[in-house]
């Protein structure tokens, strides 16, 4: 697996709330095909941001010695309580801004969550892709995450289009 090219990856916190609000946003916005939320299910307040970030883990890359926030993506371990389940934990809305692509970053934070995920004693980690997301789902392959699934017509664009979706799954 390649290394993440002039990155920092890390936990956001609170203060990182107005960055990561503009860039989930964004993906949202350009990419309305990847993720089961708008960008109108998102028009929030900062304080919403702030509340995601304390629930769970938020994770984002940036340029280092910078506030720019490249990427960003979601575990959720907060959700993860079933007494049945809390073995598994998802990992939710993998973003990398378009002009950093191609730089390792959305494996550097795959990396990063597989890790904390572990640490906290999780056993699987599962995540969703589009079946027409070659590149989200060729990175998924890279950091051992394999299909176990698919759901066609999982999502309905505004446009009329229908998304397959490819479930996958990596023991930890």
């Amino acid at each position: 697996m390649a290394k993440a090219q002039n990155v920092s990856i890390r936990r956001l916190g609170p203060a990182d709330a107005p960055a990561f609000r503009v860039l989930r946003l964004r993906g949202l916005t350009d990419h309305p095909d990847a993720f089961t939320s708008t960008a109108k299910d998102w028009d929030l307040p900062l304080a919403a941001y702030i509340e995601r970030i304390e629930a769970g883990h938020v994770i984002g890359a940036f340029e280092p010695g910078t506030d720019a926030m490249l990427g960003h993506l979601f575990l959720p371990t907060h959700l993860a309580t079933g007494v049945k389940t809390r073995h598994k934990c998802e990992v939710w809305s993998v973003y990398v801004v378009p002009e950093a692509r191609g730089r390792n970053i959305a494996e550097a934070m795959l990396t990063h969550a597989i890790d904390l995920a572990r640490e906290l004693g999780f056993a699987w980690l599962k995540l969703q892709v589009g079946e027409h997301n070659k590149a989200a789902r060729a990175t998924y392959e890279r950091v051992g995450f394999t299909v176990y699934g698919r759901e066609e017509d999982y999502l309905r664009l505004p446009d009329g289009r229908s998304i397959t979706e490819l479930m996958m799954q990596r023991r930890l």
